[in-house]
C-alpha cells in the first residue's frame, strides 16, 4: 500500500510547471515570427490579383455591353482616386449611379500606380479613358499599373484589338518608370 501512494505522489502531480509555460509560448513566437511576413505578402499577392481580375473583368464587360447596345462604352481611370468608372453601366450597389470602382477601398486595398496610352508607353498621365466603339473595338491601347507595395501588376489593352494582357512587374521596372 505505501508502494502505491508513494507512486501516486512522485508521478501523478497536477499542472504545468512554469519551465514548460515558457517553452510553450517561446515556441509560439517563433513560430509566429515565420509565419507572420509569409501571410503577410500572400495577402498582399492576392489583393493584387483580386483588383487586377476585377479590372479585366470590367473592361470585358464593357467591350460585351458596347456590342450588346451597339454604341461606343467609356471606362475612365484615375491614378488620383485609386480607381475607375464606367460611363453607361448603372451601380450595383447604389441605384441610379454611375458604375464606380475604388481599388483603395476593401476588398482590394491597392492603387491604381500608373496609366499611359499605349502609344507614349514611357509617358504616365493621371486620368485616362478608353472607348470601346459598338463592335468592341478601342479607340485606342492603355497600360494600367495596379498594385500596392512591391507587387505590382500591368495590364496591357492592345490598341486595334482590345486584346488584355497581364504582366507582373518587380520592383526595379517599376521605380525606372
Amino acid at each position: 500500500m505505501r508502494n502505491d501512494s508513494l507512486f501516486k505522489q512522485r508521478y501523478m502531480r497536477q499542472g504545468v510547471s512554469i519551465v514548460e509555460i515558457t517553452v510553450t509560448v517561446m515556441i509560439l513566437g517563433i513560430l509566429a515570427a515565420i509565419a507572420s511576413p509569409i501571410y503577410s505578402r500572400s495577402l498582399v499577392n492576392y489583393r493584387v490579383d483580386v483588383a487586377t481580375q476585377r479590372i479585366i473583368q470590367d473592361i470585358e464587360q464593357t467591350k460585351q455591353v458596347a456590342r450588346q447596345k451597339n454604341s461606343s462604352q467609356m471606362i475612365a481611370f484615375s491614378t488620383s482616386d485609386h480607381g475607375y468608372k464606367i460611363s453607361g453601366v448603372q451601380s450595383l450597389d447604389k441605384a441610379g449611379q454611375t458604375y464606380l470602382v475604388s481599388l483603395g477601398n476593401a476588398p482590394y486595398q491597392c492603387q491604381l500606380l500608373f496609366l499611359a496610352n499605349a502609344d507614349e508607353p514611357s509617358v504616365a498621365v493621371t486620368d485616362l479613358e478608353i472607348t470601346f466603339d459598338r463592335f468592341g473595338m478601342p479607340n485606342c491601347g492603355i497600360i494600367v499599373r495596379v498594385g500596392t507595395g512591391p507587387v505590382q501588376k500591368q495590364i496591357f489593352v492592345a490598341p486595334i484589338s482590345g486584346r488584355i494582357i497581364v504582366q507582373e512587374v518587380n520592383a526595379l521596372q517599376a521605380s525606372v518608370q
